[in-house]
């Protein structure tokens, strides 16, 4: 089977493993609004015609897929279509390297219509084909030597970098919030815990948003669960993770914002009542 064959880690509120497999085509940034999202199909639903589209937050070696709003899938079509015809605006996206992702979890997406997937998957294969070709070096005895100098070197850096592990971390702005409620609908405190990333430029890229609600007793907390209540209270939005031996529910959200300044950002969570402490991550 062609295309960027991935596992289903999880996709229900109980952690249930989804046997089905995932061609993953092409993952992009929308540089506009710095939004991620995923291209991809089922590998049993190639006959059906059905292609996906998800918000994506990135998570080591997999991606949780979030579905997306009307006025994204104007602008992700328009991605597809340049995509199939090799003339993507490196100014407008920018292709994500799916090479170390391996698992999915699949929150939710929005399926369409579509009669070009073997060209979809026919392109990620070319696509990558063409970038290995370009890294292997030709096998001639005349390049012997160099390879042999280009393997001393490699070997000098890695023991300068492994004494030397900063030299390529770099720093970028972070800021970590907390604030705790009440919820009058459910009756319940939580707390919401929102980590904002940003890039080299102080821009937003990346904002995930968990709150943890606290039942006090085991029966209202196995009530809620048995009886999907979620589904109720907070009308399908994020992921939902249950946890028995805290009597917890963890909602987690990959949040937007209108604005992206770091600035901003800040001022705002604390304007929303949020204790916010600033930090750093490496790239």
């Amino acid at each position: 089977m062609n295309g960027k064959i991935l596992k289903i880690s999880s996709n229900d509120l109980y952690g249930n493993v989804d046997d089905r497999l995932v061609s993953l085509f092409v993952a992009f940034t929308h540089k506009k609004y710095m939004n991620k999202y995923a291209i991809f199909t089922f590998t049993n639903e190639y006959n059906k015609n059905k292609l996906y589209y998800a918000s994506i937050h990135l998570k080591e070696n997999s991606i949780v897929t979030f579905g997306i709003r009307d006025d994204e899938k104007e602008y992700i079509e328009k991605f597809v279509n340049d995509y199939l015809n090799a003339k993507v605006d490196p100014n407008e996206y920018e292709i994500i390297d799916i090479s170390n992702i391996t698992k999915v979890e699949l929150v939710s997406s929005t399926s369409v219509d579509f009669d070009k997937l073997m060209e979809l998957d026919k392109l990620s294969i070319q696509r990558i084909n063409d970038k290995v070709d370009e890294e292997l070096p030709a096998k001639k005895p005349i390049f012997l030597y160099i390879l042999l100098i280009i393997l001393f070197l490699m070997l000098a850096g890695v023991v300068y970098l492994h004494f030397n592990p900063d030299v390529l971390s770099i720093p970028l702005k972070k800021i970590d919030c907390v604030m705790s409620e009440y919820d009058k609908k459910i009756d319940l405190p939580y707390q919401s815990e929102v980590t904002i990333k940003f890039n080299k430029n102080d821009e937003l890229i990346e904002m995930l948003k968990v709150n943890t609600y606290t039942f006090k007793e085991s029966e209202a907390y196995y009530s809620f669960k048995e009886n999907n209540q979620e589904s109720e209270y907070f009308q399908g939005e994020g992921a939902y993770k249950y946890n028995d031996d805290e009597l917890t529910l963890k909602i987690i959200y990959d949040d937007k914002l209108v604005i992206y300044k770091y600035d901003e950002i800040l001022r705002y969570m604390k304007k929303e009542g949020y204790s916010c402490v600033e930090g750093v991550y490496n790239e």
